[in-house]
């Protein structure tokens, strides 16, 4: 599978790297994390290119694996995102904003039809051949590709969102950039995504793993190129020229784990998770997923 190897941080331009006891094994190729001594953010030092990329996400993927498997029906069915949207498009509006919205990796559309019936005018970026075309089958204005080769107009969104998506492009940094550039003054990101290597569980397992000098190993496609921290996405947001409001953490409840695992390991991340969940709840630390709401300044 084609790669590309990254020897600096694409966050802050960092150059010291330091490895972390996690890699990706798919298809032959290895894909290891590594954590960046300045900014603290997490990536994989190897990662797939070009069409390479683009072909993890085809149908299979939108049909059970987006959102690491734990959706509980397929991109491709509506009634899998209507009540999530519903629970958006509430947010949106909480922030006192309407007017035009972009949903970046917007997958089959879902919320880009439902944003329209609740009166915005929402587009969407979309990256995948299959979910575009499922997309624009019913009437929605979607762009095939990434954010940075749609060329949208500067300074246009009222708001723009960025749904498990980060984690998946290859230059984080530039598509943030790209968010600060097409937002209008005073525009709205709203982003959510994960935040896997944060919770308690998996910031054990990398420090037991690299204290015994060997790396967990996920035969899987290697989806997250990024795994962001709470501290790294905010340095980054507002290293872009964005203003962060609010960062809300929270954590996955407990047995929804992936991979293959023995009971033993299953039982302990279970025990662990159960611990961790009210811990992200009460204080907003410790978290595996994140929402992160910033704002142009106007």
């Amino acid at each position: 599978m084609p790669a590309a190897a990254l020897d600096h941080c694409l966050a802050c331009g960092g150059r010291s790297i330091r490895p972390r006891a996690m890699r990706y094994t798919h298809r032959g190729t290895d894909y290891p994390l590594v954590e960046c001594r300045t900014c603290g953010m997490r990536f994989l030092a190897v990662q797939p290119a070009g069409e390479a990329l683009a072909g993890l996400y085809d149908a299979d993927y939108f049909a059970g694996e987006y959102r690491c498997g734990r959706a509980a029906g397929t991109s491709f069915d509506e009634a899998s995102f209507r009540d999530e949207n519903r629970g958006l498009l509430d947010a949106f509006a909480g922030l006192g904003t309407s007017g035009r919205l972009l949903d970046v990796g917007c997958a089959t559309g879902w919320l880009v039809e439902h944003a329209n019936a609740r009166g915005w005018r929402a587009q969407g970026v979309e990256l995948s051949a299959e979910a575009v075309a499922h997309a624009r089958a019913r009437g929605l204005d979607v762009f095939h590709g990434d954010l940075l080769s749609a060329r949208l107009p500067a300074s246009t969104f009222d708001l723009v969102y960025l749904g498990d998506v980060l984690e998946h492009v290859p230059d984080c940094r530039a598509v943030i950039a790209e968010v600060a550039r097409i937002l209008a003054p005073g525009g709205w990101l709203y982003l959510r995504g994960p935040t896997t290597t944060h919770s308690i569980a998996r910031g054990l397992a990398l420090r037991l793993y690299g204290a015994l000098g060997r790396p967990i190993v996920l035969e899987e496609p290697p989806y997250h190129l990024w795994e962001f921290t709470p501290r790294s996405l905010v340095r980054l947001v507002a290293g872009c020229g964005l203003q962060v409001v609010r960062v809300r953490q929270s954590k996955i409840p407990p047995g929804q784990t992936r991979g293959r695992k023995s009971p033993l390991q299953r039982a302990a991340m279970a025990a662990l998770d159960a611990a961790n969940l009210p811990i992200t709840t009460l204080f907003n630390v410790l978290g595996d997923r994140i929402v992160l709401i910033a704002r142009k300044p106007a």
